[in-house]
């Protein structure tokens, strides 16, 4: 049955605030039982006010997600970047590549403190490394002498790209303004460096990019960068009350890091013999002057005589350039940024921040309390180890002395697997100093007060095929080297020998692939079994004896080991679950073909009588 007051089915969408409450006045009025309605500033318009607005705000975020589809299915990632602005959720940008480096100060420096300047870089070719910040060194040793700046270098790093000056902007006043900061559709720019300059009142100051203006006051002169949906950036200022609002005639400067993709990547010792060269330019020029002269300590900049008496190498591969967030990302980040409001407090937190603020670094990280650590690790030492004292282990007094005070009861520790393209153990296993240092700080201004970060490596551990001389249960890597996959190939099969080894190795060299295996991984040996038997021309598998092919095991049967304490180690043919601060890699990868043998089935033949 119709009612007297008959809306439309999409009559809403026309509804703004004002007109709701208005709405609602007229009903009242014709009711002829309250009049108070009509008086503003009575209860009765009060309320009527907050359902109206209410309604009003509801609405705008309804309009927001109308056209799209449901968060969990959109499969668009315009759609997605628009959806998650309602949650304040900003996805990360492209990151350039990063290196570690080594410097070393020539004999023209004298005793004393000395600056290079922000954005100067290091040219390779078409491939430059830029500092994004002031470098302050020290020089301790006399004129004449040279000096290594190993505490610099165990702090600092260098950021892929040179960085470029965008056209000054000239600010309206508005409120909760908007600079469209768009390079060109080929530009990359790195996320995390973007420096914004504003000038006001004739000089020139540094403000703060912030996770979001809302949760700050009045006074902080910061900005909002967000990556939008057309994969370019809006640079929001505050209004007066979340945040320094921009007065009318202000001009703002932004800097960006022009970034080669993974063209920049580099190898060992692109640095040795480059030069740094100071960034320039009339506008950073006087920003740089004004800062200096803000500064409670006056920066000595280094001179272009004193650039050249600077020397650069580089003792590890840059590490990888890592496109932008996809959508599946943004859609498990998103709602547990929402929810912590940019803090850090759980397990999970620590790891999607990790994870997507530095994913240029990190392959896999892993996160445990104080009780997790002590309970799993420091007991793994204990026992597994045979360690009487396992904090001398070097592994964790380095990083508990480095980034980390002396109270060992309210840690965080992340377990960080670095990203590089060597499958084996090498220097680039572990993530260096100077990386560290970089999560740390950045941790520091989002994680819970009372907690310290302290950053671990991974226990790397070793796998290969094995079987024992005797049946014994504890395989020694003697029993690796004598042991060996015997593959009995179907006698109908017509594939050759070569090319069914070829794809068993690819089997394990896939499992074993540094993308593909995590930190606490199973060793799914079910899996690899399956995979095996799965390859046509395949009857059947064992693992044996080279120097005895009498022993041997029907199926897959595998060593685990610790590279480091070989005195942990295990003889398994079952699945077998690893503890969270451990990494698994196939040992002597490049040379696992060799283990694999390929033999036909004998044929019986059985003569007939005619």
């Amino acid at each position: 049955m119709a009612t007297e007051f008959e809306i439309p089915k999409d009559g809403y969408l026309s509804f703004d605030a004002l007109t709701l409450k208005q709405y609602i006045k007229d009903r009242l009025n014709e009711t002829n039982i309250f009049t108070d309605q009509n008086y503003e500033g009575s209860y009765i318009s009060t309320i009527n006010e907050i359902i109206a607005y209410t309604f009003n705000t509801l609405l705008y975020y309804l309009n927001q997600t109308a056209t799209n589809s449901e968060f969990s299915e959109t499969t668009l990632y315009d759609a997605m970047n628009r959806i998650t602005k309602v949650l304040d959720y900003k996805p990360i940008g492209r990151q350039t590549s990063t290196l570690s480096f080594n410097l070393t100060a020539g004999p023209t420096y004298s005793t004393g403190l000395y600056t290079i300047p922000r954005y100067s870089y290091i040219e390779n070719g078409s491939r430059s490394y830029s500092f994004n910040e002031d470098i302050v060194f020290a020089k301790t040793t006399a004129l004449g002498l040279t000096e290594t700046l190993d505490e610099l270098t165990k702090q600092k790093l260098l950021y892929q790209g040179r960085y470029r000056e965008y056209p000054l902007y000239t600010a309206t006043g508005n409120d909760n303004e908007l600079v469209f900061f768009a390079p060109g559709d080929n530009v990359i720019v790195d996320h995390f460096n973007i420096n914004v300059y504003v000038k006001h009142n004739n000089v020139w100051s540094q403000w703060e990019q912030v996770p979001s203006l809302y949760l700050e006051d009045a006074f902080k002169s910061g900005y909002e960068a967000r990556f939008n949906e057309n994969k370019q950036y809006e640079i929001k200022f505050g209004n007066g009350v979340n945040g320094v609002k921009l007065s009318s005639g202000d001009t703002v400067a932004i800097y960006y890091l022009e970034s080669n993709g993974s063209d920049g990547e580099v190898g060992i010792s692109a640095l040795k013999g480059r030069k740094v060269v100071p960034f320039s330019s009339r506008t950073f020029n006087t920003i740089l002057a004004d800062l200096n002269s803000q500064s409670n300590n006056e920066f000595i900049y280094i001179d272009t005589k004193q650039s050249n008496d600077l020397f650069f190498d580089n003792k590890n591969i840059s590490t990888y350039y890592q496109a932008e967030e996809d959508i599946e990302s943004i859609r498990d980040n998103a709602p547990g940024i929402y929810r912590s409001q940019y803090r850090l407090v759980t397990e999970v937190d620590y790891e999607n921040y990790v994870k997507t603020n530095f994913a240029n670094l990190i392959h896999d990280v892993s996160v445990a309390n104080n009780w997790k650590y002590l309970q799993e690790q420091v007991k793994y030492y204990y026992e597994s180890v045979g360690l009487k004292d396992p904090n001398n282990v070097s592994n964790l007094v380095y990083n508990q002395v480095l980034f980390a005070d002396a109270c060992n009861f309210n840690n965080v520790y992340l377990t960080v697997v670095p990203k590089t393209i060597s499958n084996t153990l090498n220097p680039t296993s572990v993530l260096t100093a100077s990386q560290k240092e970089l999560i740390t700080s950045s941790l520091r201004t989002v994680k819970t007060l009372t907690s310290e970060v302290i950053i671990l490596d991974p226990v790397y551990i070793a796998a290969s095929v094995c079987i024992t001389s005797d049946g014994s249960a504890n395989g020694t890597l003697d029993d690796v080297e004598n042991s060996e996959l015997y593959i009995v190939k179907d006698p109908n099969s017509k594939r050759d020998n070569n090319s069914i080894a070829i794809d068993i190795n690819e089997i394990f060299t896939t499992y074993f692939s540094r993308t593909s295996v995590t930190l606490g991984q199973e060793l799914d040996i079910s899996t690899l079994t399956n995979n095996i038997l799965s390859i046509a021309g395949i009857k059947t598998f064992y693992t044996r004896r080279k120097d005895n092919p009498s022993i041997r095991y029907n199926g897959l049967s595998m060593l685990i080991w610790n590279p480091t304490y070989p005195t942990d180690r295990v003889l398994t043919a079952k699945n077998t679950a690893q503890e969270y601060f451990k990494f698994l890699f196939l040992n002597d990868r490049e040379h696992f073909t060799e283990k694999i043998v390929v033999e036909s089935e004998s044929t019986i033949y059985q003569t007939i009588e005619y």
